[in-house]
């Protein structure tokens, strides 16, 4: 979407605004079940800020940087800022949505004519890379608020702890794992993919290699011939057995999903690199494309469903992270895929599961001329379970899981999708994430999809020779930095 949108005051009576770890805080902060605050304890900053009378004062929240920009998701966003406006009159929270493709732009030329907003996000790691410095701490008003964060994963809270500060408090995880079309492999007659760590599949490890034979069943050419047939013919493909969408040519993220964890940049944080499982990770995807077939290059992928492709009903195996449930059907029209499930990944090159992980929090600008109030809108957003589920998120609190799966299993009934895999894949993220700091990281991440682009349009390229020619010019960029 590229019109902005807002949603404006709707005033009305005033309650108490919690943090999205409400459950899980001490009597700070007050609530059923709590002793209030003593007459000598230190105010919180919101506590602070709803004590005196107040002028209304407006509060931009800024969607775009990551998820929530969808059509689907933007009348539940409207929702909550309309339920926020009207539990008080002191603050008019408005909402703007940005193209995901044009936000950082946007944010980055409002920041620099000091037009900034007050709150971004849901925002990712990768967009930490630009805008993480400019984010308010919230340390000082989480210790106020004694909010305990031992219910979230102690990685997903360092995620966000940037440069000794902590610019976001954890509110929606997305593992990645197999969206696999069930009908497309009933029709091949092979057995569905593993549901658990260790399962083995018809007899054998459950590793890429594994994929890769199954995959080669599974893509199947216009006249019916699968590709391990002779007879196949790969200019006139009907089913791809395999993909990893979304993933807008970034070798990084494809060095991941096939190799495991790695990073760009060695432990010097100068040094341009390119692990060897990455290299091997890379090589799958090359071959899978070029030499087996079983994947699509990108002008297959432009052709399936605008990209979308599970989406399209022609692709038997997609690794996706959990805010795909936002569009495996169409928003009009009957959907393509109509029986799905989801499987755990493969044990990689560098011999374990990796399960390549996003991660969305949202956070105040330090430019705020009211990071109290932004901080109260904030915190009411935070603990909106309605958001997590519109964006397709786990909620990273885990007492929250539950009911985000069973609001799941409403929306996909009759289906019954297996989403322990979702859990149990949580458990394997990428570390590093595959989008984690590069030195001039807008430059290195343009260059790390050029490399991207190369392998998914160049049947002929010498891939260790194109990577090594990458790594030099990531050493060029990370030493422009300096």
């Amino acid at each position: 979407m590229n019109d902005t949108q807002r949603l404006g005051q709707r005033p009305g009576m005033r309650v108490p605004i919690l943090l999205a770890a409400v459950a899980l805080i001490g009597a700070a902060c007050g609530g059923g079940g709590t002793a209030a605050p003593s007459a000598t304890a230190t105010p919180s900053p919101t506590e602070a800020a709803s004590a005196t009378p107040c002028t209304p004062v407006e509060i931009e929240w800024f969607v775009g940087l990551g998820t929530g920009e969808n059509e689907e998701q933007i009348p539940q966003e409207e929702a909550v800022v309309e339920a926020f406006n009207d539990s008080q009159d002191c603050i008019d929270l408005l909402l703007t949505v940005v193209d995901n493709t044009e936000a950082a732009d946007t944010l980055a030329t409002r920041i620099a004519a000091d037009d900034a907003p007050d709150i971004i996000g849901p925002i990712g790691i990768r967009a930490l890379q630009s805008f993480g410095d400019q984010l308010l701490d919230l340390g000082p008003y989480i210790e106020s608020s004694g909010i305990d964060l031992s219910q979230i994963e102690p990685g997903l809270v360092e995620a966000y702890n940037v440069n000794g500060k902590q610019i976001g408090i954890p509110m929606a995880v997305y593992p990645s794992f197999i969206y696999y079309n069930k009908s497309l492999f009933a029709e091949a007659g092979v057995a569905e993919p593993p549901h658990e760590v260790g399962e083995q599949y018809e007899g054998e490890d459950w590793t890429w290699a594994a994929v890769r034979e199954l995959a080669l069943k599974l893509t199947v050419d216009t006249n019916g011939n699968d590709a391990t047939s002779a007879d196949f013919d790969p200019a006139n493909i009907d089913v791809y057995g395999l993909d990893a969408q979304f993933t807008e040519h970034d070798a990084r993220a494809w060095a991941t999903i096939f190799g495991g964890s790695g990073s760009a940049v060695a432990d010097d944080g100068t040094t341009a690199q390119w692990p060897d499982n990455w290299r091997e990770g890379l090589q799958f995807m090359y071959d899978g494309i070029w030499t087996d077939h079983i994947i699509p290059d990108e002008t297959a992928v432009d052709a399936l469903a605008a990209g979308n492709t599970f989406q399209s009903g022609r692709i038997a195996m997609d690794v996706v992270h959990q805010w795909y449930t936002c569009c495996v059907y169409p928003g009009e029209g009957d959907p393509a895929v109509t029986d799905w499930d989801i499987a755990v990944l493969p044990v990689g090159p560098d011999g374990t599961i990796t399960s390549k992980l996003h991660a969305d929090t949202i956070g105040i600008l330090d430019s705020t001329e009211f990071p109290d109030q932004a901080f109260e809108a904030l915190s009411f957003l935070s603990q909106s379970p309605e958001l997590v589920t519109t964006w397709g998120a786990m909620p990273a609190i885990e007492s929250q899981r539950d009911a985000f799966f069973a609001a799941l299993d409403e929306r996909f009934a009759p289906l019954d999708i297996d989403w322990n895999v979702s859990t149990l894949m949580l458990a394997y993220p990428d570390n590093p994430s595959h989008e984690a700091y590069m030195p001039n990281f807008q430059e290195a991440d343009s260059a790390n999809k050029d490399l991207g682009s190369k392998i998914w349009n160049t049947p002929d390229l010498d891939l260790d020779a194109a990577i090594d020619a990458h790594i030099e010019l990531l050493q060029e960029i990370f030493d422009s930095a300096n």
